[in-house]
């Protein structure tokens, strides 16, 4: 079975229904905190409930319902499948695919209490017409019943086998009147149904990028589960078999005490059927790790080290399910894969993902912020998530946009291939940086026309090299095969060592007109004039020196007005929305060495 579409209703951010197509391989992209996570996190819901486990708090805020649903639509469906013992049907005999022929299960979760239960449904062109509109909820005694009242002749059918019976009423019928229906799965019949689909939906892996300090750490832990649960999956045929045996042995014991019983107590052994209550759960009795040397636990290692256990865990899953045939359906989904990684691994981890889902059976679901990744993706298996009349929604190139220009505009920097147009990369640390050139360039273009204005000029492209990996980027220089000059600005942070000075270095040492600056001052938040600050927030900061940590000032002093607000949010602000209510004067009270000329200056020189 296939992942083709999720529906999902009230869960979180996305309180309108929103409907999500996946190919084979499936990137979103958006800002953080713009609801990447919350698609990947509402599947481990709809799957599992285990990594991540509903709770009443993921319903919408200010939502009409208590109710969040999640709904999972597959293709490629089993030809077969058997309800009743040795009577194989199909899901279109039994009418219960939708509309488009696909299989659509429905999970909804009343938030009535903490841990919200699911009531399962199959959504479905089924039967609407009397007496042919619930036979899946009855039991074999009932569907005689009804076959009886219809007045159908016994012998053209077996009475023995719940979907004879149902096939007979529904052929004497004739017009079934289908309409799309929800079909609670609770009782007989409709239970079975979902027990035999459950054994071939597709595993969910969830591989999430937040980090923990446990020695079942995840990102080790999790990888020799799903190899666990994967070979219990590609066993189904052999662990039934034993399931069967040990059935079939114990239920002859169970009757034989019945037997002996009804010797002593007839009215007793009326009343008692040997049934089995729980299905046995082969993956809770393996557990497989990995020590290092010396048995050192795996999450005493770095960050990098556990992630490359993970690489070559989905590097080995590429090549094993290339080769291998009876390989179960998996789902890999995988929260922003370049976290802690080296920029020559973040390739090699695409490259396996995207070797994976070429794999039979494979589906890949990947999240990201930052473009270079992006980049390397096709777009007909990007997704852009951005805010729509204040709600998120998933764009590709199927709602008749130019998906990698939408990247674009929304990441802040032009999508791989470059266009030709462009003359000079400029590389700067982090996103709000992006904001604060862009607002910056603009009030001094504004005041004259001669310094060039980074919010539109199609010349010069703005790069987020991120902090973490940004020496790994400019000692490998990845940009150079776009044969441009390059300009970089980082922050001075330190006075008397500065963390990038060894990078600007490097990059002043290229001899191809690039050139590296750090800030004088310590961030570009401290070229903010105190006057637009105290203005935004509503607090009083007389002045701000070259080395004052000034999103940690803000902060304390919004919290000391009875207000809370993180540092990151402080810095967003600043660089996003305080920057562009700056005025020219102010600029330049704050640069006293006219470092914003210069940079703006030497840029458009190299355009």
């Amino acid at each position: 079975m296939k992942l083709k579409k999720l529906k999902l209703q009230n869960f979180r951010c996305y309180k309108e229904l929103t409907t999500v197509d996946f190919n084979d391989l499936t990137t979103f992209v958006g800002r953080n905190d713009i609801g990447k996570s919350t698609i990947l996190e509402a599947l481990e819901i709809f799957f599992n409930n285990k990594l991540v486990v509903l709770e009443r708090e993921d319903l919408s805020f200010n939502t009409n319902s208590n109710e969040i649903s999640l709904s999972c639509i597959f293709s490629e469906l089993p030809e077969q499948l058997v309800i009743d013992t040795a009577a194989p049907t199909s899901l279109a005999q039994e009418y219960m695919l939708n509309a488009n022929g696909d299989l659509e299960i429905k999970k909804v979760f009343p938030c009535t209490s903490a841990k919200p239960k699911e009531k399962v449904h199959i959504v479905a062109n089924y039967p609407s017409v009397e007496h042919g509109n619930n036979l899946h909820q009855l039991k074999i005694q009932e569907l005689r019943l009804v076959a009886d009242e219809l007045g159908i002749d016994r012998e053209t059918y077996n009475r023995g086998v719940n979907k004879d019976i149902r096939r007979a009423i529904w052929a004497h019928i004739g017009d079934l009147n289908l309409t799309e229906q929800e079909i609670l799965i609770d009782k007989e019949d409709t239970k079975r149904v979902w027990e035999v689909l459950k054994s071939w939906m597709p595993m969910y892996a969830l591989f999430k990028s937040d980090r923990q300090s446990k020695d079942d750490d995840q990102e080790v832990a999790d990888p020799m589960k799903i190899a666990v649960q994967q070979a219990i999956k590609e066993l189904t045929v052999e662990l039934e078999e034993i399931k069967t045996e040990v059935r079939n042995r114990t239920i002859e014991t169970a009757n034989r005490t019945l037997e002996k019983l009804n010797e002593m107590a007839p009215d007793i052994a009326e009343e008692l059927t040997p049934e089995f209550k729980t299905e046995p759960k082969f993956d809770s009795l393996f557990k497989l790790t990995i020590n290092s040397d010396n048995n050192i636990p795996i999450n005493k290692r770095g960050s990098g080290i556990r992630r490359l256990v993970l690489l070559n865990f989905f590097r080995s899953e590429a090549e094993r399910r290339r080769t291998e045939a009876n390989v179960a359906d998996v789902i890999y989904a995988f929260e922003e894969p370049e976290t802690s990684q080296h920029p020559d691994f973040q390739e090699l981890l695409v490259k396996s993902f995207q070797e994976l889902s070429e794999a039979d059976k494979t589906q890949i679901i990947l999240t990201t912020h930052t473009p270079a990744l992006a980049g390397m993706i096709k777009p007909d298996n990007l997704k852009l998530i951005k805010l729509d009349n204040g709600s998120p929604k998933v764009f590709d190139q199927t709602n008749s946009i130019d998906i990698l220009k939408e990247i674009a505009d929304s990441l802040g920097i032009l999508p791989d291939p470059i266009s030709e147009r462009v003359k000079l990369i400029i590389c700067v640390e982090g996103k709000n940086d992006v904001n604060f050139f862009k607002n910056i360039s603009n009030i001094y273009h504004q005041n004259d026309p001669q310094y060039i204005n980074l919010q539109n000029d199609t010349c010069v492209v703005i790069i987020p090299m991120g902090g973490s990996s940004l020496k790994d980027w400019i000692n490998k220089n990845y940009l150079e095969r776009f044969n441009l000059p390059e300009y970089h600005i980082y922050d001075r942070d330190d006075p008397t060592n500065p963390p990038y000075q060894a990078a600007i270095n490097e990059v002043n040492a290229r001899g191809n007109d690039s050139k590296g600056v750090l800030t004088n001052k310590r961030e570009s938040e401290n070229y903010i004039h105190p006057d637009a600050i105290n203005a935004h927030f509503g607090i009083h900061i007389a002045n701000i020196a070259n080395f004052d940590d000034v999103p940690n000032i803000i902060r304390n002093a919004v919290i000391a007005n009875g207000g809370n607000i993180s540092e990151n949010k402080v810095k967003a602000i600043l660089n996003d929305q305080v920057a562009t209510s700056l005025t020219f004067d102010q600029l330049n009270q704050m640069d006293t060495d006219n470092e914003i000329q210069t940079w703006l200056t030497e840029i458009r020189d190299r355009t």
